[in-house]
Formats: structure tokens, sequence, C-alpha cells
């Protein structure tokens, strides 16, 4: 019996739709040629960042949530590759902010 609640449920959480939410991103320096995209799920911002530069750049990359603290994660980006980053919050995400210091 219970298999047929949790089919169930598991079909009525495919069912609802994903909440969306705003992702800001902003790069420092602006100088930098940097692509970023965003992707956002459930409880997960996303980053994908491709580099237009003919150097490597070492980046650091914070995500923001409320009154969560922001982790920095640290990346090397690579000429003409791409790169993801993600950030998993505990909380409900009303809005994230993305910040990218390359240098």
């Amino acid at each position: 019996m219970y298999q047929v609640f949790l089919a169930f449920g598991m079909a009525l959480a495919l069912a609802l739709p994903a909440w969306a939410f705003p992702v800001d991103v902003q790069i420092q320096p602006a100088e930098f040629d940097i692509a970023v995209g965003t992707v956002d799920q459930a409880n997960m911002a996303a980053v994908l960042m491709t580099s237009r530069e003919s150097a490597v750049l070492d980046c650091r990359v914070a995500f923001v949530n409320g009154p969560e603290r922001p982790v920095p994660r640290h990346i090397t980006l690579h000429p003409g590759k791409q790169e993801v980053v993600s950030q998993f919050f505990r909380r409900a995400i009303n809005r994230v902010r993305v910040t990218i210091d390359c240098g």
C-alpha cells in the first residue's frame, strides 16, 4: 500500500513546476570578457562561465542568498573553456546574488 502512496507522491512532485528565482551576476573587474549563463533549480543555483580572454583567469565566485554566509569557490578559467560553479542552499531562495572576481 505504501508503494501506491510513494508513486502518487512522486508523480505529484514531478508534475509541479520548479519555482524559478532571479539570479543577479556581477563581474569584477568589468574589463574581463566572460560570458555568463545562469541556471536555477529548486534550492540550487549554478553559473556557467566561458572565458573569451587570451590568458588564463583565476576567479573567485561567491553566491549570496539572504542571511546565509557566502562560501567562495575558486576556479581557473582557461581561454574558450566552459566551467560550471554551483551552490546548494538550505533555505528557500528569493533571489541569489553572484559575485565573480577574476584576476
